[in-house]
């Protein structure tokens, strides 16, 4: 998922969950069970990306895994599509 911080949209999930300090957030939700209120909250989604592989977080993504693991940035692959 590309998350990078210079283009996130004001008030989405991706913005709350990167303005904790950095480069790594592992953030255990417990498939939705006792998370904060901030958690239940409906935030907007992020409106998208030119990566191909990139989907919104929602606040139902809190509750479809275990855990999230935010990074501030990754390596691009090589052969991939470039991104615009």
């Amino acid at each position: 998922m590309q998350m990078a911080s210079g283009n996130l949209e004001p008030g989405t999930l991706e913005a709350h969950l990167t303005a904790a300090p950095g480069p790594v957030r592992f953030i255990p939700t417990n498939n939705g069970r006792r998370l904060p209120i901030m958690a239940t909250t409906d935030f907007p989604a992020r409106s998208g990306s030119m990566n191909p592989t990139y989907f919104a977080l929602t606040p139902r993504s809190l509750t479809d895994f275990d855990w999230l693991a935010v990074l501030d940035s990754t390596q691009y692959s090589r052969g991939g599509p470039t991104l615009k």
